[in-house]
């Protein structure tokens, strides 16, 4: 029997890739540029930024939503 994964872990599991993706793959080297200075902050280092952030935002939601356990918490338990 196939084990399916509901929609909330697959778009946290997507999210968690797309974002490793985008900043640990080549494509890191499609904002590697100097140029475009975003508020005095050269382009590489906010797309990092804004990668982390989304990262941690994911992170913190997957988290607060108990994603990785397989049981319901205790405190979530019908009595």
């Amino acid at each position: 029997m196939r084990k399916t994964l509901p929609p909330r872990k697959l778009a946290i599991y997507g999210g968690m890739l797309l974002g490793f993706a985008m900043l640990e793959s080549p494509m890191i080297m499609v904002a590697n540029k100097v140029d475009p200075m975003v508020m005095g902050v050269p382009f590489l280092f906010v797309w990092n930024l804004g990668w982390w952030a989304f990262l941690t935002g994911l992170f913190l939601v997957a988290y607060l939503t108990n994603w990785g356990s397989g049981s319901v918490p205790a405190t979530q338990r019908n009595r």
